[in-house]
Parts: structure tokens; C-alpha cells; sequence
């Protein structure tokens, strides 16, 4: 039996000992074509040869994307304190007393803007890493 891989439009032979096995395929398909790893396959016999038509699925884009899902929503803490110092000065109550009161919630909000913008360079690492997908939606 003779086994062909149509994968965009080009006919791959293949041997029988991956093509019988649909993760032995995808397998040896992804080490050239990592865009197939969540390929449907279909099979058609018609004589003595099989074709095995791989049609690219869209995957998730990762882990970081069910993370962000999950996150709460906030509101920028240093946002927060802008508001907040900027209110004082409104009122003229921003002295150099109230900012050093102050002191301990500047410093957390310093420490939490950098916690985030690590935690926003990690997403972005991850999402630019991730293999492009075509759309499901046509172009107008």
C-alpha cells in the first residue's frame, strides 16, 4: 500500500509504519510543519494508494491566554495614587507630611507596577512565541 500526505497542496509520500498511526503522523509532520500538531486527518483509499489530507486547526494560543481570562479586574494601583496625590493637590492638602505618610502605599504601588509589568512581559513572550493560525472569519 502506498500512503500520500496532501498537506497544502503538496503530496508527501509516506512509509507505511507512520502513516497507519495518527500521532505517529502528526509526529513526523510537525518536526517540518509544527502548524499541523492539531491537524484533522482524513483518509481516502482508492486503489492501492491511501491519501491522508491534514487540515490545519486553530489551537489555543496558550496558557497565558485562560490566565488573563481568569485575572481579576483592577485598576492600576499607580493609577490609584496619581488620582489620589492629585486630589491632595486639588484640595491643597499635598504637603511634604501627607507624602511621607504616604511613603508605604508609594512604595507598595511601586512594588506591584513591577510584579505587573513583569507578569505583561511574560504574556507577551509567550503569545509571540505561538505559531500563527489562520482566521475562521473571511477577509472583506
Amino acid at each position: 500500500m502506498n500512503y500520500i500526505a496532501i498537506i497544502e497542496g503538496q503530496q508527501v509520500p509516506i512509509p507505511e509504519e507512520t502513516a497507519i498511526s495518527d500521532e505517529k503522523l502528526k509526529l513526523a509532520i510537525t518536526t517540518y510543519f509544527p502548524e499541523y500538531a492539531n491537524a484533522e486527518i482524513t483518509r481516502h483509499t482508492q486503489g492501492d494508494t491511501t491519501e491522508i489530507r491534514l487540515i490545519k486547526r486553530a489551537g489555543t494560543k496558550g496558557n497565558c491566554i485562560t490566565e488573563l481570562k481568569l485575572a481579576s479586574e483592577q485598576i492600576n494601583p499607580a493609577f490609584e495614587l496619581a488620582w489620589d496625590l492629585k486630589l491632595l493637590e486639588i484640595k491643597n492638602q499635598l504637603t511634604l507630611e501627607v507624602l511621607i505618610d504616604m511613603q508605604g502605599k508609594i512604595n507598595q504601588t511601586i512594588k506591584t507596577g513591577e510584579s505587573w509589568e513583569t507578569y505583561i512581559d511574560k504574556v507577551f513572550s509567550s503569545l509571540r512565541q505561538q505559531p500563527p493560525v489562520p482566521s475562521n472569519y473571511p477577509v472583506l
